[in-house]
């Protein structure tokens, strides 16, 4: 292009028409050859943008669904740990008795059970998870958002995965003081905390597609 003004202010220095007339056609065509391409560009990213997001916005979904048999199983595994009360050989020296004893004695059907339903989660968790880090390369403004809502939202699989190996470990030294905080944590895990984070993000993620669409459809 500047090679195109050079010799357009040349033509116009020597006051020759018909070379100004060719100068600026040419000038004109790269202008719209370049506009062109910017256009093209800006289409071809935002059909990127969109379709990242929907896919994203897919396998939110089909985690969410998937996980939800699992978040119910640990319902049962809560009301388990509490009908423990009535245990008579209940070691209540131990800083979570309720728990250790139901551990004890269900625990690794429990949490066989478990695992055989997160099974269901884990190819949507690890898409949600690919998908997020193929999006940091588009440049999509506040991505740090939808970050935050879907990492928020895969990390109730995690979560549910760490009552699954409390779960599994019927043997445990329960007064150990590592084991007795791990203890603690599993049950610090609640469904109703799993689906509240859930809930939450997900609001969080339609606010930030919401914008993000918008944006992206405006910009085309």
């Amino acid at each position: 292009m500047e090679e195109q003004l050079l010799n357009a202010w040349c033509e116009i220095l020597s006051w020759n028409w018909s070379g100004i007339v060719q100068s600026i056609t040419g000038l004109g065509t790269l202008i719209v050859a370049f506009i062109a391409l910017t256009s093209w560009r800006r289409q071809h990213r935002s059909q990127a943008v969109t379709k990242l997001l929907d896919e994203l916005t897919d396998s939110v979904h089909e985690f969410v669904q998937s996980i939800s048999p699992a978040v119910q199983m640990l319902s049962f595994v809560r009301i388990g740990i509490e009908s423990q009360e009535f245990n008579r050989d209940l070691n209540r020296e131990l800083q979570h008795p309720l728990a250790v004893a139901y551990i004890e004695k269900e625990g690794r059907e429990s949490a066989d059970r478990l695992m055989t339903l997160l099974k269901n989660a884990e190819q949507p968790v690890h898409r949600i998870r690919s998908l997020l880090v193929k999006g940091q390369v588009l440049g999509i403004s506040n991505y740090r958002e939808c970050q935050n809502a879907c990492n928020m939202i895969a990390w109730q699989f995690d979560r549910l995965q760490v009552v699954f190996s409390m779960l599994s470990n019927q043997h445990m030294n329960w007064e150990h003081p590592k084991v007795a905080e791990n203890l603690g944590s599993m049950m610090d895990i609640t469904p109703e905390d799993i689906t509240r984070h859930i809930n939450e993000s997900q609001k969080n993620l339609l606010a930030f597609l919401k914008d993000i669409y918008a944006q992206e459809y405006k910009s085309v």
